[in-house]
């Protein structure tokens, strides 16, 4: 009896720990909370940061000293985390101005190719929406898009900025690879309502839709 209360408690802590996680702001999370020594060490380790080393290289006149122990120095390392977390302030700074300061709602974009009987199936069957979404409007492009599929929508949405997969979201924006795709990651299973909906730059009527809500 002991043992399956235990269990029970431990199963509902977890469950706690998983919702505030999945549920944290914007404002909760510290630069240490994302940029991270694993996460730099990984960064560097994966090639990530190879035209930086180069660079760090040159500009500190060690050009003719060994790659990988250049790469492994604290020098670099420290180097590389000033280089991160200049691109981290940066993101956070721009979308910190996304959210609207009454509401905590943020709008975001998503742009994704479709066939040409895509948007009857979203009205009667369609419910999934993804989970990669941008926090500008010129960050909604098909990247990875099935291009057999000629036409192109794009989508947009408003949320509660508390849904977002922040921790997930501050590392695709510090890293200088995918700054540029300006991504949110939402968690999947988080309900949205479309608020507005092109395709191929003719605006839909989002009506159509009524109520339906759908899901990342």
């Amino acid at each position: 009896m002991e043992l399956r209360k235990l269990i029970q408690t431990t199963i509902r802590e977890y469950l706690n720990e998983q919702k505030l996680i999945n549920e944290a702001s914007f404002h909760t999370f510290d630069n240490d909370d994302i940029l991270t020594d694993e996460y730099i060490r990984n960064y560097i380790v994966t090639g990530g940061a190879d035209g930086l080393l180069h660079w760090f290289m040159q500009e500190n006149d060690i050009e003719d000293e060994d790659e990988d122990v250049v790469s492994n120095s604290p020098e670099y390392f420290s180097f590389i985390k000033d280089e991160l977390e200049r691109h981290l302030e940066y993101a956070k700074e721009n979308i910190y101005d996304k959210i609207d300061y009454h509401s905590n709602k943020i709008t975001l974009y998503r742009a994704i190719t479709v066939d040409d009987n895509w948007l009857h199936h979203l009205k009667t069957q369609g419910k999934r929406l993804g989970i990669y979404w941008t926090w500008d409007d010129s960050g909604a492009e098909t990247h990875w898009g099935d291009y057999s599929k000629k036409n192109v929508a794009v989508m947009e949405v408003e949320i509660d900025e508390k849904y977002v997969d922040w921790k997930t979201t501050f590392e695709m924006n510090m890293n200088p690879s995918f700054s540029e795709e300006k991504e949110i990651r939402l968690f999947k299973n988080t309900p949205i309502r479309l608020k507005s909906l092109t395709i191929n730059d003719d605006k839909i009527d989002v009506s159509i839709f009524g109520n339906k809500i759908f899901y990342s």
